[in-house]
């Protein structure tokens, strides 16, 4: 029996470091330099939002006060049924009301696309309305724009409020290992994906890659159009969104939550990289396995008990290292990550169990797949 355990242990350990490889390259945008001269680049930033009132009142004005300003700043009404044009009007905002949904079009695609068509700027810049930009923010992406042959997406960083919202970290975790763009071969990682929620390339390399119009049918459009971006020879740069943008996601309580995470999760897994999702299965399966380790206690020798210890230290340490990347988790939800862990689990099945049903989802009034 004690044979068993130190085998189970010694794999628990090498499934925790090596799982942990899928995060070893985080990288932020990179914090221009105090008198840096400003890009020279036209960006149109394009906001869709449908029902997004609370959002764009945080948002618009966070844009307004850029050292770095944008040529212009669209906000695509998606037919909401709150003030949503009306926050957007006044905070200076070009509001475009959203034409309904054309046949093979899911929402975000479609207010995305109209956006375009009414865009002056060389470069866009593809804001989710729950997003904040840091007053230098736009003038670190603006500088971005040196690499003209690649597309540029940005993890925004988390901003953590109540209770409830601790649970997302595994969540933000994964969404950002499944990027396949942070692992110990960085940048000649191959199919390394696109963040959705803020995204930014110019205008030629926009209609190069065939656009909103490539993935107008897409829940997760931002992994299909990194796909397109390959296929034109460009390509897909990731960082994490410390000091340049922040977001609070699901402010309306857990069941928002729950059903935000529900979304696109399990289509996610299904479009992440396979390199990646053997990085990420091994990362929680040694979590999950420092957690069963705790069992052996009851019957275990003063060595055993050190080494299981040590293994659950290790797991919180390493999720403390990786959740304060991903947003402002506190200290606890590291220590006492099986919490969030098995309800990130449980959210996963509920999700797949849904999607074998062929359950919708509701999001924003709308049902997705």
């Amino acid at each position: 029996m004690e044979l068993f355990i130190w085998i189970f242990l010694g794999i628990t350990f090498g499934l925790i470091l090596w799982g942990g490889t899928v995060f070893a390259r985080l990288k932020a945008v990179p914090v221009v330099e105090a008198g840096a001269p400003k890009p020279t680049v036209k960006i149109t930033i394009i906001i869709p939002a449908r029902n997004e009132e609370e959002n764009l009142s945080r948002l618009l004005p966070s844009l307004q006060c850029q050292d770095f300003a944008p040529f212009e700043i669209i906000v695509v009404d998606d037919q909401s049924e709150d003030g949503t044009a009306d926050v957007a009007e006044a905070n200076g905002a070009t509001v475009i009301p959203g034409a309904p949904l054309p046949e093979g079009w899911l929402g975000k695609p479609w207010a995305c696309r109209q956006g375009v068509s009414a865009a002056g700027g060389d470069w866009f810049l593809f804001l989710d309305a729950d997003t904040v930009l840091e007053p230098e923010g736009l003038l670190n992406i603006g500088y971005l724009s040196k690499d003209d042959q690649s597309v540029h997406s940005i993890c925004p960083h988390h901003r953590v409020r109540a209770p409830y919202e601790q649970l997302s970290a595994y969540f933000n975790a994964i969404m950002i290992a499944g990027m396949n763009a942070f692992t110990v071969k960085g940048t000649e990682a191959e199919e390394i994906g696109l963040f959705g929620q803020a995204m930014f390339l110019s205008r030629t390399n926009y209609f190069e890659v065939g656009g909103h119009d490539a993935v107008k049918g897409e829940v997760l459009e931002n992994f299909h159009l990194s796909r397109k971006v390959a296929e034109a020879g460009l390509n897909c740069r990731c960082y994490l969104g410390k000091g340049t943008i922040s977001m609070r996601m699901f402010p309306a309580g857990f069941a928002d939550l729950v059903a935000g995470w529900s979304k696109g999760f399990v289509s996610g897994a299904a479009n992440t990289p396979k390199s990646a999702l053997i990085g990420i299965s091994c990362w929680l399966s040694g979590h999950i396995m420092a957690v069963i380790a705790l069992t052996f206690l009851p019957q275990a020798g003063s060595a055993v008990t050190i080494a299981v210890g040590v293994l659950y230290l290790l797991s919180a340490l390493q999720a403390l290292f990786i959740f304060k990347r991903c947003g402002n988790y506190s200290f606890l939800t590291a220590l006492l990550f099986p919490i969030p862990l098995f309800f990130y689990q449980a959210v996963f099945f509920r999700a797949l169990a849904m999607k074998k049903r062929g359950t919708k989802v509701t999001w924003k009034g709308r049902d997705v797949a």
